[in-house]
This record gives C-alpha cells, structure tokens and sequence, in this order.
C-alpha cells in the first residue's frame, strides 16, 4: 500500500487562498519563537548594566561642566562596547535559530489537492500532512490513514521503542517515524503543541546568574563604594581648604574615572566573545556567552549514553548459527560458513530495504563490508507483502517472490522468534541463557529466522508459516572513539563523570566499562534509588557514577542532590524530557544534531557535533578563560594605582600641574588598557591546565594573593611615574619656565610601565624572556601600536597640545625606560626565587 499514490486524492487540503488569514490568526510554527529578544530589548540590557550606567553618567557631567573632549571620549568608548555586545548576542541568537531548523524539517502537505514540500514553520492548523519512514513530526496531528505507521516518541516520553499507531491516533510534535507512512490532519502548532507546552514552562524560570558573574559584581560594588567615599572626602577636602568646590568636583571626577575600572565590561565582553568564537570552531555553540566561565569550574558532567557517548549506529559484532559463534571487528568481516552467510541474507531480507532504522542499517554494512552481494542476490527478490513489529509480535516479517516461489524472513526479539520457530523449552532455556550472557557485555540480541520450505499462497500472518530458526545477531552501538581519551582528560582534570540513560544496567555497565568511567561495576536504577531513605540516596549518588532506567523527574532531582553537595554540574540532554534536568543544572548542555528546540532553550551550551570530547574541549576553553581573565584583572589593578596615585600626587604637594589630566586618563583607561587586554585574551592555555583541579565554588575571581601582587606592581609603577616627574622638574626644567616637561616624562614612563606589565603578567611562572618566546598573535599589534599613538602625541603639534605635552628628547625617553625597567625587575626576580622553592 502507498498512501502518496492511492489516498492523497480523497483529501484536498487547505486552500491556498485560506493561508493568509489562518497565519494572521495562529502565526508561524514555532517552539519558544516569542522569547526573542529585539534589538530594543538588547538594547535596554546593556545600558542597564552598572558599570554602562555608570560610565554614561559621567559623560553626561562633564558635558554639563563643558570638558566636551572627555566627554566624547566616554560616550565613543560606551558606544564601542554597546555595539560589541549587541553584536555577538545577536550572532549567538542567529546561530540557535539556525539550528531550530534542525527540529522543523520540509513537510509533505497536501494543499489545493496538490502534494508539495514546505518549511516545517509554515505549517498551519487544518493542514493534512504526509508522513513517511525518517520524518519528523512538525505538529501535533490526528492520524487520518496509515501504513503501519510506527512512531519513536522517545523525546516526549523517554521510551524508545516504537510505537504502532492507528487511525485516528495522535501523534505529536517531535516524534519520529521509524515505519510506515500516514496522513494527517494537524491539529495544534507551536507554542500549543504539548512539546511547546513543556518548553513554555521552562522558559519562565528564572536562570541563575554565573560564578564569574556574582564576583564581578561584587568586585565592582566594592570598588564603586570605594571611589563614591575617596571622591566625596577629594571634593570637600579642596572645598574647605581652598574654597574651589567647583574644582574639587572636577578632581573629584577625574578620580572617578581612575579609580573605577571602566574596561571591566569591554574585557569580558571580548574575551567571551572570541572565546564562543573559538568554541564554535570545536563544535560547541555558547547560548550565554558567560556560561563558558562556569564549566571551566565544573567538577561533575553528568552525560546521557546515546549519541553522545556512543555513535548512536547500531553495528553488527557478534553471530551464532548452528552452535558456532563468530565475533566481527575491522572495516572488512569475513563470513567463513553457510550459516552465517543465511544470517546476514535473511537479516537483509527481513529489513526495510530503505533502511532507516539503524538495526537494519547494520545489515546492509556488513553486507558492505562481507562482500557477499553474489550470495545474497537481493535483486533476485520482489517484495510482496510486510507484517511490521506490533505490541503482540516483535518482529518484522516480510514476505519474497523469487521466481514462482515465495521466501518468508523475519528478524527480531529472540524470545518471539523462538515462540515463531516453535522451538522445545529446553532449546529455548538454552538460547536465552546465551542471549543473556551477551546482552550484559552491551549487545543488542536478534534472532533471524526464515520459512522451512517454499511457499505457493502469500500468509495471512506470520503465524502461518513455519520457520527455521537461522540464529542470533550481536549489535553493538560503538562508542566514538574519541570518548575514553575524553574521559581520562576528565579524571586527570579532577572531574567525575556520571552515566544516566535510559538502557538496560548490563549494557550501561558494558558502555562504562569501555569508556573507562571509575566504579563501573556499580550500577543503579532509577527504581532502585526510588527505593532508598534520603540518606542512602544522597549516599547512592555520591558513589555510583552509572545510572540506567533513569527517568526525567529522577534526572532532575539527581542534578539537584549533585548541586545541594556543593558539586558545579553540567548536564547533557537531547529530548524533551531532558529540560528540565538541563535548565536546573548550573551549565545545561543541548545536542545540535538530534537535540530539540525546548532542550536547546533550556541549555546554556550547544554541541553541534553532539559529541562528549566536545563538551571536554569546552572545559579546557573555560578555564583557558578564567586564568587569562585573572591575568588582565591583574594587570588592570597594577595599572590603576600609578594612575590613581597619580592624580592624588599634585593635589596633595599643592603642585601648579597636575600629572594626569581627565584626558590622559581617557586616554589610559579607554584606548590602551582594552586593546592590551587583547594580549591576555590571545595568551595561549598554559601547560597543565587539565591537570589542576576545578576551583572551588566560593574562590573570587580577584582573591588575596592576587590584589595584593597586583597593588604591590602597581605602587612600583607609581614610584616610576613620580621618580621620573621629580627628576625632569627638578634637573631638566628651568626654575623661570612653565612647563608641561614633568608631566610628559611621567605619562611615557607609565605608557612603558604599562606595556611591561602586560609582559610581566603573561606569566606567573615564566619570566618575561621565556614568555616572550611563546607566540601571542595580538603582542607585536599591541606594542607598536601603543608605541605610535605614544609618539604621535609627544610630536605632532595638534596632538601634543590636546594632551599638553612638551617634546621629550631621546636621552629624556631612554631614562623613562629604564626607569620604568627598574619597577618590574623585583616581580621577575621572585619568579626565579619560587621556582627554586618549589
């Protein structure tokens, strides 16, 4: 029967003059599509970020007072990281809506009584769609004439046997279609459908924020109370002493900008910026840019078993005719008698011959790799009729005319064709005892069997024939290969890895054994752990690393035991039912191949190669990012406190100049101090990096060790930047002269200061002429770059008086240097001192 041939003509469809309005009443369809934030929205989020608000206040105050340029100044620079961070949101955005096509293939729909090919997303309510064998249903729908349509609802139910629908049954959105064929008429779509239902409901939790996140925010709470007391204490100080309130809140201002650390949001927004960028490029996608952070911290990866630790490709390893049994392995496999040649011929001929089921895939592989196409002759055959797999029977059977005779093969569950063979109990003990034996070493049992005799009149069922029992078929769903090295990199970097899948314990403990997981002899089931007390839950959980039978609701509490034991989880998951398992766990981690819209929705990352070693790179990428984000929060400390100090030095001696002006520092804090942040974020992962354990929950991204070596680098570079202002004004400018000379040696020798700083901070370990060996792509652009705005200011005349510079001659600069030299020497020193020590 094909219902493309012989029904489609009884059913017209939707007209298409009746489109335009039913889209203007139900819209597109599409799972979560109103979540979409618009450029507005993204907008408005970015502005309200403290550290913009901030920064946009500012500006807005020195225009008020009339400094247009710092004032322009600020707002090019707010603008700078407005657009950056719209920019990558929205590739982020267009990214994710590119892989939802993945879950709204093409459709066969029936319209004006004509079959045509359309986007899943233009399916409408009252559309009759046409569904085949490898279709994925795009709405929920009512079943108006099947073919022994079969359906794998295993997204929305977590079962993954097929399903036998029937005339007027409903399917749903999601589903796929591993047999048969049908017509339907859809029903819901989007939103309504029950898989948009579930993901409606996920979508309003509230998702909570990242560790990198909560310490920045804090970080800059506190340095913004900080500059809120030292600015107001700077402004009543001059207004009292000097009677220059006006003054003092210009001083006061300009202490604000030294003080608050204005880049903190361009340097994350670009090193989670090229760190999703590079991400992507192993096949991971970052829906929160963020996010990446957090699983560099993370010290347990729960990982479903199908797809992702496995190739999810059913291979033939294992076949036992007549009391022979022969295990297969290689590209090739060699069929050396009679009865394993019958195994695979029949096996073939009891399969789809468009195979889609991977079962009967591994067939036409071996068939491949046996090189047995003469034997087998299948062109030989013309198929005349199939009794599909049902409830009662566990089996395909499909019925052959060769010739004038008819052949009968039928493949499935050993149990069923024994019952079909009509084989002895104790044949049947026997074989059941050798199924068993291979089912716990993770294979997936057939047994095959074909009719004794030829037969004249075509069967009514497959009871009717009588069989010979040909043998049993091992399949094996191999594991990608790369995922015991993954594993191991895992361990070695100090995070366990939980198995939970929904297969049987003997074959999850075969797949764990293989992968090399800790403990894989342990195995529990969802039920068994629904029976233990809450202690020996917790217990269970803290010592089992494979869990089979596991249903969503116990993912979902196993995640938050995980979480309350204070472990940082990641969780991968695919289906429907997984949501709500990835949206509570810290980082939810969605497959981009077989995963669906509501699973993506509710994950923070996407594996686009649905691969386990992919979530192990993403890892290593983490804390590539967390280490080189403490170096550039290091160095932009160091670097503050000459600038600071800095604008403190005049005030306090009651100098006529001060050192640094509100456009040095604009020029300091938003030109230079990003684009050398660059250096750190192009700084290559150190050695050993997945060796070291994941830090811990509570550890601040700015912890003691680190302010305090920052501030100590920072007070040298000051005691640079004032040797050098004191030197000039006392040796080099004349007692009679007003000039800007001080002032200009102080702001080199801190623009030098700066730069080597950045050299200093690469590394905590290597001194700066074994770092500098190590290849850093933005370095050289860097340095020369800095170099040259230096110069520029310091001789072209316009510049120079922007900046009340005084022309510095080539001795003056070469004592800038050195001094500036001087002021890192100790920090490369201790260096060598701990190496020695440790």
């Amino acid at each position: 029967m094909n219902l493309i041939n012989n029904d489609t003509q009884s059913y017209l469809g939707l007209a298409s003059e009746e489109i335009p309005r039913l889209r203007k009443i139900h819209g597109w369809n599409e799972i979560l599509g109103k979540t979409e934030r618009t450029f507005l929205q993204r907008l408005i989020s970015v502005i309200a970020e403290p550290m913009i608000f901030l920064l946009i206040s500012i500006g807005i105050i020195y225009q008020f007072l009339g400094d247009t340029s710092e004032a322009i100044l600020l707002s090019a620079s707010v603008i700078l990281i407005i657009v950056i961070t719209i920019y990558q949101e929205g590739k982020t955005d267009s990214a994710i809506s590119a892989l939802k096509t993945m879950a709204s293939p093409r459709t066969n729909v029936i319209r004006d009584g004509i079959v045509r090919k359309v986007d899943g997303r233009e399916i409408l309510p009252g559309d009759m769609i046409i569904i085949n064998e490898g279709d994925r249903i795009p709405a929920d729908a009512i079943i108006l004439a099947t073919d022994h349509v079969m359906l794998d609802e295993s997204l929305l139910t977590g079962e993954s046997i097929p399903t036998l629908k029937s005339n007027s049954g409903e399917v749903f959105c999601g589903s796929l279609v591993t047999a048969g064929q049908a017509i339907c008429k859809v029903l819901l779509i989007g939103n309504q459908t029950k898989i948009g239902k579930i993901g409606q409901t996920i979508s309003f939790e509230k998702q909570e924020k990242t560790l990198l996140e909560k310490d920045v925010e804090v970080l800059v709470r506190w340095i913004f109370i900080f500059a809120v007391f030292i600015c107001i204490g700077l402004v009543i100080f001059l207004g009292i002493t000097k009677g220059d309130w006006l003054g003092g809140l210009l001083s006061g201002l300009t202490l604000a900008i030294g003080i608050l650390p204005e880049e903190l949001p361009l340097v994350l927004t670009i090193f989670f910026a090229f760190g999703a960028y590079r991400l992507s490029k192993k096949n991971v996608l970052a829906r929160k840019t963020s996010i990446i952070e957090t699983l560099g911290a993370a010290t347990v990866l729960c990982t479903d078993k199908t797809g992702t630790i496995t190739q999810n490709k059913m291979t033939i390893k294992c076949l036992i005719s007549g009391g022979n049994e022969t295990k297969l392995s290689g590209n090739t496999s060699i069929l050396e008698n009679q009865g394993e040649k019958d195994l695979l011929k029949y096996g073939l001929l009891a399969s789809k011959q468009q195979a889609f089921d991977p079962m009967d895939k591994a067939f036409f592989d071996l068939l491949a790799k046996s090189n047995q196409e003469n034997y087998c002759h299948l062109s030989q055959f013309t198929l005349i009729k199939e009794f599909p797999i049902t409830s009662k029977i566990l089996a395909l059977t499909q019925v052959w005319r060769k010739e004038e005779d008819l052949v009968v093969a039928t493949k499935g569950a050993p149990e069923t064709i024994m019952k079909l063979c009509k084989l002895s109990l104790d044949q049947q003990n026997l074989l059941l005892e050798k199924t068993s034996k291979l089912a716990a070493s993770g294979y997936r049992m057939l047994a095959v069997a074909k009719s004794k005799k030829s037969i004249r009149d075509i069967p009514s069922s497959p009871w009717d024939c009588d069989y010979e029992w040909l043998g049993l078929v091992g399949l094996e769903d191999p594991i990608r290969n790369e995922v015991p090295d993954a594993v191991r990199s895992a361990y070695s970097a100090g995070i366990r890895v939980i198995m939970i899948t929904g297969d049987y314990p003997e074959t999850a403990k075969s797949i764990a054994k293989q992968i090399g997981l800790h403990r894989a002899d342990n195995v529990m089931t969802g039920a068994e752990l629904n029976e233990l007390d809450e202690k020996r839950y917790i217990e269970s959980i803290s010592q089992c690393n494979v869990f089979s039978r596991v249903s969503p609701e116990e993912k979902w509490k196993l995640v938050g035991i995980l979480k309350d034991l204070g472990e940082i989880v990641a969780m991968t998951g695919d289906g429907v039912n997984d949501a709500p398992a990835l949206k509570r766990a810290h980082i939810g981690v969605a497959m981009g191949g077989r995963g669906t819209d509501v699973a993506r929705e509710a994950s923070s990352l996407v594996l686009i190669d649905d691969s386990f070693s992919s979530l192990i790179r993403a890892v290593e990428e983490g804390r590539h990012i967390y280490t080189n984000l403490r170096k550039a929060l290091g160095y932009i400390i160091a670097v503050h406190i000459p600038i600071i100090g800095s604008t403190f030095f005049p005030i306090l001696f009651d100098l006529p100049h001060v050192i640094l002006s509100a456009v040095h520092i604009v020029f300091l804090e938003m030109i230079i101090d990003p684009t050398c942040t660059l250096v750190f974020e192009k700084e290559p992962i150190e050695e050993g990096t997945m060796n070291l354990k994941p830090r811990n929950i509570n550890d601040s991204l700015l912890d003691k060790n680190l302010f305090l070596v920052s501030v100590i680098q920072g007070f040298f570079s000051l005691f640079a930047v004032i040797a050098s202002y004191l030197y000039v004004q006392i040796y080099e400018v004349s007692t009679n002269v007003d000039s800007y000379l001080g002032n200009t040696a102080a702001f080199v020798t801190l623009i030098f200061s700066n730069l080597l700083l950045i050299l200093v901070n690469r590394s905590r370990s290597k001194t700066i002429f074994e770092s500098i060996r190590i290849k850093n792509d933005a370095l050289p652009y860097v340095t020369i770059g800095t170099l040259a705005i230096l110069f520029s200011a310091l001789y072209v005349p316009a510049l120079q008086r922007l900046f009340h510079f005084s022309s510095l001659s080539l001795r003056q600069i070469t004592m800038c240097f050195l001094i500036s030299v001087v002021s890192i020497v100790w920090f490369e020193i201790g260096k060598l001192f701990f190496r020695k020590k440790v």
